[in-house]
């Protein structure tokens, strides 16, 4: 059976079951190992994101090591920081280390474009002058108001948790910069306003 091909021996067959996906730009499988003496095989036969498939079409020369990085990335699993470093050099993903995204390709269509900035985001300095501005403008903004201020600008890949750990550290930085304060002890009830003097 060897001999004609019809069985393979010492594990080939996974790393030729991976190949076959990769070549048809579809995720790749996932092997479940948990259950002791079974092994449960999931093949996928058809795309998860379009941006898997648009990278391995247009990379051909990527190492099976990284397609499977690329796989678990568009499959929302955590990698580890040695390979995040490794698909960002190249080019490959962007984002957070706990939020990571493929990189978008050149986008076809004006949903598409806005999709990826929404994704990508701003820079943080983007984030501080729209706080800043928005005090200037009004006296005063409280945490809530903050939150309703960025609530459409913050990436959409970030989870409510997310962003509001991003809006607590925009504040510290503006406030350890001396851009602003609170104006009571309170930090329920006081209002972030633009540092005095």
């Amino acid at each position: 059976m060897v001999k004609f091909k019809m069985i393979d021996t010492e594990t080939t067959g996974i790393r030729r079951v991976f190949s076959i996906q990769r070549e048809r730009f579809f995720p790749l499988p996932d092997y479940d190992l948990s259950q002791k003496n079974k092994v449960e095989v999931s093949l996928y036969g058809r795309e998860i994101d379009e941006k898997f498939t648009y990278l391995l079409h247009n990379n051909v020369d990527l190492d099976l090591a990284t397609v499977y990085l690329l796989d678990q990335v568009q499959k929302g699993r955590r990698i580890p920081k040695e390979a995040v470093a490794h698909l960002r050099k190249h080019k490959l993903v962007e984002g957070r280390a706990d939020n990571l995204y493929l990189a978008a390709p050149l986008a076809r269509s004006d949903d598409d474009k806005a999709k990826y900035i929404k994704n990508k985001g701003f820079d943080n300095k983007y984030y501080q002058d729209l706080i800043l501005d928005y005090i200037s403008k009004f006296g005063k903004a409280s945490k809530q108001q903050i939150r309703v201020l960025l609530a459409d600008k913050l990436p959409d890949t970030m989870t409510d948790e997310q962003k509001e750990r991003k809006i607590t550290y925009l504040l510290t930085m503006l406030k350890d910069a001396d851009e602003i304060e609170r104006d009571g002890n309170s930090r329920q009830l006081a209002y972030w306003v633009k540092r005095q003097g």
